[in-house]
């Protein structure tokens, strides 16, 4: 599982067994090979040892395409800068744009949530390599670090208000479930082709999520440089018990783990905040970034907010002061 070397050798191999298969067919027919894989996992942009990095998606109103002024007062009322940033795009869209030089401007470094939008089969076929190339480029103009995940939370069906448009009932799987087949046929081939752009400004992230067990979807360990999951705390238990299962199927890959979105109601917050230190520094020492999602959750009709409170902000502010998540990026 945490290695595939076959599927490293050569992209182009990969993508013909998978048609032979009955996995990866196209109306193209088979993707054209690519003469050279993206390099090794090299860009960790590890914070020192014994810190975390800490970052935090403030929007708590859910207003479409936020501000950065909206993290910029997040900031103020904690009184630090924080280490990360997450935004999120479609498959189609451009960037890195301004909420990246904002971070970069502040000493952040963006982690940029890139969705599906065609089906994986059609990604791994080629189809899809001029958007891809695209999004490469530009990211190497951009010139720093960026965390990118592509299709975070692969491991969970598609329904009617969460990727169906990704989803397509002849190459995945029955029920709304991904081809864990296809999703990593066209991981390889974006990183691919970003390898074959020369970028090497991307910390490569793979993120599914902690709710279920995720590692059919693994692109192995020379596809990915953090490994990650989003578990939100939606059973009011400790912290400890919100991330014991994710962080076990993890572990063994033996990769820094990101915690990509993660969230506590108000009524446990005090709780959550005020063991987080202790928490992740005695229990999940592989946990080196630690991403809160300040909003509501949209794909659930606003039945859980995760939206910080007055009242809890002060231990919020506590555990992002504590020396533990005071790692910063490098400049």
């Amino acid at each position: 599982m945490v290695s595939r070397l076959g599927m490293v050798l050569f992209a182009g191999l990969i993508l013909t067994l998978a048609t032979a298969c009955g996995e990866g067919s196209s109306s193209n027919g088979s993707a054209p090979p690519l003469v050279s894989m993206s390099p090794g996992a090299g860009l960790l942009a590890l914070p020192p040892p014994g810190t975390v990095y800490l970052g935090v998606f403030a929007n708590p109103n859910q207003v479409p395409a936020p501000p950065p002024s909206i993290l910029a007062s997040f900031e103020t009322s904690i009184g630090r800068t924080l280490a990360l940033s997450t935004h999120y795009y479609g498959f189609f869209d451009d960037f890195p744009g301004t909420y990246e030089a904002d971070d970069v401007a502040h000493g952040r470094i963006p982690i940029d949530s890139w969705d599906c939008q065609p089906a994986n089969a059609t990604v791994a076929a080629g189809n899809d390599d001029t958007a891809i190339r695209k999004r490469a480029d530009a990211i190497k103009a951009f010139g720093h670090p960026i965390f990118l995940r592509y299709m975070w939370e692969m491991n969970l069906p598609s329904n009617s208000s969460f990727r169906h448009i990704c989803y397509d009932a002849n190459t995945d799987l029955p029920n709304g479930y991904f081809s864990p087949q296809q999703y990593i046929a066209a991981w390889d081939r974006i990183r691919a082709i970003f390898g074959q752009e020369n970028v090497t400004n991307v910390i490569w992230l793979w993120n599914p999520s902690g709710a279920k067990n995720p590692l059919n979807f693994y692109p192995g360990s020379d596809e990915v440089d953090w490994v990650g999951f989003d578990r939100y705390n939606d059973g009011n238990v400790s912290m400890s018990a919100t991330y014991t299962q994710p962080y076990g199927w993890l572990a063994p890959l033996g990769k820094p783990i990101m915690i990509g979105e993660t969230g506590a109601t108000q009524q446990v917050q005090q709780a959550f905040f005020g063991s987080g230190v202790s928490t992740l520094k005695t229990q999940f020492p592989l946990i080196r970034g630690f991403m809160y999602f300040d909003s509501l959750n949209i794909h659930f009709a606003g039945s859980y907010s995760w939206v910080i409170d007055s009242a809890n902000l002060p231990t919020f502010a506590t555990m992002a002061n504590d020396p533990y998540f005071s790692a910063m990026p490098p400049p």
